[in-house]
């Protein structure tokens, strides 16, 4: 019976598999979308964190976190959506290990070297936790809920009472915003 489960679930592609999850709750399918994409998750995570220990962490507690998930929210295109959920763990990862970065750069002021990237995905979540408070509060709502807790437009529409049309407007409105806020903080501070 088990194997025949797995042949059966291997059959079907991503967005089917996470319907018969929806429907039985088998942790067979999550199994198997660990055995699609438990790689693509871990490549993310090493490119964030740089460190095999923590991308491995990282990866564990995505495909941890999957059952809840998919219960939760509606998913069109799963590798992409999956590869958003593994980028906003490793991004609040990074947030929560501040302080580590930070001894990392009093290292460097000692002789030793630290890989350009992390200083630079640190100074990427600075300039956003410094942008954001500057658009507008619908903005900033959409931007929240769509970016940060990966909710759908539908969810969005629901929760703040937004029509379609205004949830698209200031979702694409305020990530263009951000965009400018943060070059100019660029040049400001480069200058």
């Amino acid at each position: 019976m088990v194997l025949g489960r797995r042949a059966y679930l291997k059959s079907l592609n991503d967005e089917q598999l996470i319907g018969v999850y929806r429907e039985k709750q088998w942790s067979a399918c999550i199994d198997e979308l660990y055995r699609r994409y438990g790689h693509l998750v871990y490549g993310v995570q090493l490119k964030y964190t740089k460190h095999t220990m923590d991308a491995e962490d990282l990866t564990m507690e995505c495909f941890a976190k999957l059952p809840t998930l998919l219960l939760q929210h509606d998913i069109a295109f799963f590798k992409g959506w999956l590869f958003t959920v593994a980028r906003n763990l490793a991004l609040t990862f990074l947030r929560k290990n501040k302080a580590a970065i930070i001894d990392q750069l009093d290292e460097q002021k000692q002789g030793l070297v630290i890989e350009e990237d992390t200083i630079d995905i640190e100074k990427e979540l600075s300039l956003l936790e410094w942008a954001l408070p500057q658009l507008k509060e619908h903005q900033k709502i959409c931007i929240v809920l769509f970016y940060i807790e990966q909710k759908s437009y539908e969810q969005i529409m629901a929760q703040t009472g937004y029509t379609f049309n205004e949830v698209k407007s200031y979702v694409q409105n305020g990530k263009r915003k951000l965009k400018v806020l943060m070059e100019q903080n660029e040049r400001y501070e480069s200058k």
